[in-house]
């Protein structure tokens, strides 16, 4: 079955599948971890904040 040749688009399809497939764990993690500093950020400013008030 797997030595009937295929055609270009086949072989196309398939590297592009197994490229999204390799890359989509890295993406996903950055993705998460921008998430996280993003909130980290936030609560930062946050508490920044809520000090200058009660300073004042």
């Amino acid at each position: 079955m797997l030595s009937a040749p295929r055609g270009l688009l086949f072989w196309l399809v398939l590297i592009i599948l197994l490229f999204v497939i390799a890359i989509a764990p890295v993406e996903s993690a950055h993705l998460l971890l921008d998430i996280v500093h993003g909130i980290k950020k936030f609560f930062v400013g946050l508490k920044k904040f809520l000090e200058t008030l009660s300073m004042s």
